[in-house]
C-alpha cells in the first residue's frame, strides 16, 4: 500500500458548489456553545425556573431515560442562547471511510451518519496541505480545493431540492458528482469499495485501536499511515490534543500554535458583543456595561447578569435573544457577518495601532 490508496472522506451538509472546501475561520460562521461560562450561568437559571424538567429520580433504571433528558436539556438550553463563533484554519477529514458519531462511544456532540454530503478525495492531492495525520481526525490547513478525482456524493432528496443554477454550478466543475438513497455510511463504503484503489474500513474513536477497528486489512492500513506521516514529517495527533499542545517539536507547531487562543478569541468577541446589547436593552448600570469585556468571565460578574434577567423576565429576555440571533442569521445570509479570520486580523489591527 502507499498514499494513493489512501483517500480524505469528510460528511458534511455543505455543498462546496464552487469546489471549495472552506475551514470555518473563512467563512462567516454561526453555532449555540453550551460549554461556556455564560451558558452554564443560563442552564442554572432555567432549572431553576423549572424550564428545563428536572430529572424524575423513579425513573433514573429505565433504559435511555437519562439520556433522553441530557438532550432535551441541551435543546431547551441552546433556545435561551445567543450565537457565537468558533474559529478554526483546518478542515478535518476522516481516512477510509466515515468517522464514527459520538454516541457510538458514550457521548453525543457530533453525528456523521445523517450527513447528506459526503466528499471523497485523494490524500495525495492535499498532502502538502496536511498538518496532521489521523483516520479519524486528519486536518488540512486552509482551503481544500478538489481535484478531478473527487467524488461529490449527495443525497437524492436533498439534490432534488437544489434549483437548476445550484445543479449547474455543481456540473461545471471537475469532480463527479454521485446520487445516493439510504445510508450515508453505507455509500461511502460502497464507493471506497469500487474505486479500485482505497479498502473502506470502520473507523474507531478509542486511542487503542489506532484509529481502525481489526479487520483483515485494517493494520495493513495503518502501518501505511503511519508511514506517509513519517515521510512528509507530520504529526498524528487528534485535533484538539493538536491546538492545545505546547509541545514546539510537534511538526508544523509553528502553523497551529495559536489556534487554540484564536478560538477562544473569537467566541469571546461574540459573548462581549451580546452582554453589551443585552445590558443596554436592559437599562443596567452604565458602569456595569462599560466594564463586560473586562468582567465576562467572572461567575459574581455573570450572577449580576442573571439577576437583571430575572428583574426583567425570562420571556422577554428570550424574545430579546430571538431577535438578537435572528439579526446574525440575516447577515449570515447575506454574506455580511464577519469570518473568525476577519475578527481576529481586526483585533491585530487594532492592537498594532494601540501600540504604534
Amino acid at each position: 500500500m502507499n498514499i494513493n490508496n489512501i483517500a480524505i472522506v469528510r460528511a458534511t451538509n455543505i455543498i462546496p458548489f464552487d469546489g471549495v472546501v472552506r475551514p470555518l475561520s473563512n467563512v462567516p460562521y454561526l453555532c449555540k456553545n453550551i460549554g461556556l461560562e455564560f451558558s452554564s450561568r443560563i442552564s442554572d437559571l432555567l432549572h431553576e425556573l423549572g424550564v428545563i424538567p428536572p430529572l424524575d429520580q423513579t425513573r433514573m433504571f429505565e433504559e435511555d431515560y437519562y439520556d433522553e433528558m441530557v438532550a432535551l436539556s441541551s435543546k431547551i438550553l441552546k433556545e435561551y442562547l445567543p450565537y457565537v463563533s468558533d474559529y478554526n484554519s483546518m478542515v478535518l477529514f476522516s481516512l477510509n471511510g466515515i468517522c464514527p458519531d459520538d454516541n457510538e462511544h458514550g457521548f453525543a456532540n457530533n453525528t456523521f451518519s445523517n450527513k447528506k454530503v459526503a466528499i471523497i478525495e485523494p490524500l495525495s492531492e492535499h498532502i502538502n496541505q496536511v498538518i496532521s495525520l489521523v483516520p479519524t481526525d486528519t486536518a488540512i490547513k486552509g482551503d481544500v480545493v478538489l481535484s478531478e478525482s473527487a467524488i461529490l456524493l449527495i443525497d437524492e432528496d436533498l439534490y432534488n431540492l437544489l434549483n437548476e443554477t445550484q445543479k449547474a454550478f455543481l456540473n461545471n466543475n471537475k469532480f463527479r458528482v454521485k446520487i445516493f438513497t439510504g445510508s450515508l455510511k453505507e455509500a461511502i463504503k460502497n464507493e471506497l469499495q469500487n474505486s479500485g484503489r482505497y479498502i473502506p474500513e470502520t473507523l474507531s474513536l478509542s486511542a487503542s485501536t489506532g484509529g481502525f477497528m481489526q479487520s483483515d486489512t485494517s493494520e495493513m492500513q495503518k502501518e501505511c499511515i503511519n508511514d506517509i506521516a513519517c515521510h512528509y514529517g507530520l504529526s498524528q495527533m487528534k485535533y484538539f490534543n493538536l491546538i492545545t499542545s505546547r509541545d514546539t517539536s510537534i511538526p508544523k507547531y509553528d502553523e497551529v500554535n495559536d489556534e487554540f487562543d484564536k478560538a477562544m478569541k473569537v467566541q469571546d468577541y461574540y459573548i462581549v458583543m451580546f452582554l453589551n446589547k443585552f445590558l443596554i436593552y436592559a437599562n443596567a448600570p452604565e458602569d456595569m456595561i462599560n466594564s463586560v469585556s473586562k468582567n465576562f468571565h467572572y461567575k459574581p460578574f455573570l450572577l449580576k447578569v442573571i439577576e437583571i434577567i430575572k428583574e426583567i423576565g425570562i420571556d422577554k429576555y428570550k424574545q430579546f435573544v430571538d431577535v438578537y440571533n435572528l439579526k446574525l442569521e440575516e447577515q449570515q445570509k447575506s454574506m455580511t457577518l464577519s469570518t473568525p479570520e476577519d475578527i481576529i486580523s481586526c483585533e491585530k489591527e487594532t492592537k498594532q495601532s494601540v501600540i504604534s
